[in-house]
Order: C-alpha cells, then sequence, then structure tokens
C-alpha cells in the first residue's frame, strides 16, 4: 500500500519541525555559553580593575608615608624608618593587599651607563662613559670575568647611547642585532626596566640572575648615587663598586657591618667613618657617587582581590614636597 501524499506532507513537517527544534536548543546551548563567559569576562573585568584602583591607592598612601620621612630627617634615608619595614598583608574587603618599598639609590642604576665625562674623549672622539668603571668594578665583585666584564659594559652602553658608533672593541648596534634570529633594532635610548637587559648581547639569561639583585632603573636619570644607609649588608659589591674598585668586599662588608641600624646622618660622617676615609684623594675614586639621601623609590604591590593576584610595580619620585609616579607595570 502506498502512503498517501498527505502522509508525506506530515513526515516532512515532523523533519522540518525537529529541525528547527534542534536549531532552536544548538542555539540556545551556545548563547548560554556565551552569556556564561560574559559573566566571567564582567567578574574578571570588575575584580581586575578593583585591583587597579587599589594600586593606585596604595601608590597614594606610600607618597606620603616617604614624603612625611623625608620632612623629618631632612631628606635623610635609613633602613630604619617607616617605609623601609614589610608592609601586610592587609586585609580589605574582598581581599587583601601587600607592598614592599625599595630604595632605588641601594642599587646600581643602569642608565647612569649613559652619562659621559665632560672632558676628555676616546678612540671615537666621543667623551668616555662616566660611570663605567664603577659598573666594571660591580661586575669584577661578582666574579665575572674581565673580557665579559668588558664586553657587558660596552654592549649595554651602545643600548644606551643615541648613536649608531660602536663603543670600544666589544660594543655592538643595529647590525649586531639585525642578523639574529628575530632580528631588531638596538633601543639607543635610557632603560624603563631592567629585564630589558636580556636584549642585550652578553646578557645571557645566566648573567641576568647574577646581576638582577644588585641593579635597577631609575627613568630618566643617569645619575649614580649610593645610598650607604640603606645597602644591603648581604650586598657589598655595590660599595666597591661606588669606589670604583678601591674599596675590596672585605672592607665593604665591614663597613655595613659597623654602619649603626639608623645610619649615618650625612654625607660628610659616612665619608669620615675608618674604611671610607681611606678613599680621600684618591684621583679615580668620585666621592659624590656616595650619599645618604634618596629621592627615587619602588613599590612592588601584591594584591589578591577575589580569585584575582595582580603584581606591579611603581616608580615614584619623592621629595619633602610631594611624591610622583614616573613609571608602572605590571609584574615585579
Amino acid at each position: 500500500m502506498q502512503p498517501s501524499k498527505a502522509n508525506k506532507q506530515r513526515g516532512v513537517a515532523l523533519i522540518m519541525v525537529l529541525l528547527v527544534v534542534a536549531l532552536i536548543a544548538v542555539i540556545a546551548v551556545n548563547l548560554g555559553s556565551r552569556l556564561q563567559m560574559q559573566v566571567l569576562q564582567t567578574a574578571n573585568l570588575q575584580q581586575a580593575e578593583q585591583s587597579y584602583w587599589m594600586w593606585l591607592s596604595a601608590e597614594e598612601v606610600v607618597g606620603e608615608v616617604i614624603k612625611a620621612e623625608l620632612q623629618d630627617s631632612d631628606g635623610v634615608v635609613n633602613l630604619q624608618q617607616n617605609w623601609a619595614q614589610q608592609t601586610g598583608p592587609f586585609p580589605v574587603e574582598g581581599g587583601t593587599i601587600a607592598g614592599q618599598i625599595s630604595d632605588l639609590h641601594a642599587c646600581f642604576n643602569l642608565n647612569a651607563l649613559a652619562a659621559r665625562n665632560e672632558q676628555g674623549t676616546n678612540s671615537n672622539n666621543r667623551s668616555p662613559a662616566r660611570y663605567r668603571p664603577e659598573y666594571m668594578a660591580l661586575l669584577k665583585s661578582l666574579s665575572i670575568d674581565d673580557y665579559t666584564a668588558q664586553t657587558l659594559a660596552d654592549t649595554l652602553i651602545d643600548w644606551l647611547d643615541a648613536d649608531t658608533v660602536l663603543t670600544g672593541t666589544y660594543g655592538a648596534e643595529d647590525p649586531d642585532y639585525l642578523g639574529l634570529p628575530h632580528p631588531y633594532l638596538a633601543a639607543n635610548s635610557l632603560l624603563l626596566e631592567k629585564s630589558e637587559l636580556r636584549q642585550i648581547r652578553g646578557y645571557s639569561q645566566e648573567v641576568y640572575q647574577k646581576l638582577a639583585p644588585y641593579v635597577c632603573v631609575i627613568p630618566g636619570s643617569t645619575e649614580l648615587v649610593i645610598n650607604v644607609n640603606t645597602v644591603d649588608q648581604s650586598q657589598p659589591q655595590l660599595l666597591v663598586a661606588a669606589a670604583s674598585g678601591e674599596l675590596d668586599l672585605g672592607q665593604a662588608t665591614k663597613f655595613l657591618q659597623n654602619r649603626r641600624a639608623d645610619g649615618y646622618k650625612d654625607k660628610e660622617a659616612a665619608l669620615a667613618s675608618p674604611i671610607l676615609s681611606g678613599l680621600e684623594g684618591k684621583n679615580n675614586v668620585n666621592l659624590d657617587n656616595f650619599g645618604v639621601k634618596s629621592n627615587d623609590f619602588s613599590l612592588l604591590a601584591t594584591i589578591q582581590w577575589g580569585d584575582l593576584t595582580l603584581k606591579a610595580t611603581s616608580v615614584m619620585q619623592v621629595t619633602d614636597k610631594r611624591a610622583r609616579v614616573t613609571f608602572r607595570s605590571f609584574g615585579e
């Protein structure tokens, strides 16, 4: 018996209905997944936004704390002051916040390698890098051999300076980087973060890990002043560097061990100490590399809000009158 035309039409209609139902189900599932994703994205965005504002609030608090300390101490900075104490984590509604403040004059400012001597020229008819001897002393105090130290100094100078002329025998400019598997150009400008060292020829992961605890970047500044009050006792190499190698590690270690908890009241008192007084009159030592005052600090904020953990770094320039942020970045 042949099915009637009406039965065939009913069968086709049923199939169409089933297809429509299936299509609606697929669309509903897709819309549900998208809605769920949007809800999650919105929640994450809210957490990120809240964490960001907490970070900015932490900057304000830290700036006021340091500013008050500088007002009370006539600008002298030491490790007994409130800014130097580990802060937090403090509970806040929905999470916690913690901060660690560091003096950027208790480390070697890498941008100092861009500074030039006012007098004298080298073989390329340029004024030599003013703080190259200090950087070489730091590298050698970290048991880096002379050849590697020369290379690291010259390639960093070339990365920072504005020209494309090689520095010394071991420098590196654009052609050295354009020949790499993933080519790029030398920055020919100051650093913003010390992690940029990894782009410079010679700064392998091994070298970077050895050097990183002792160096920092002060954005826009080419000065080198080591605060003898805030150098960590475990880092006498920084004093060796400030003295261009005229202090040995033993002398620098003894100086830090004998330093009072609240440091020296002024630069003159520090330079009159039994160990640093021996540097007076040595031609290759710049006593201006030593100080007891600081205006550049970094804040590492760790913010936990909901499921989100944010680490963020702020570089701050602080005087007894004002505090301002000169650089921000996510991560340490």
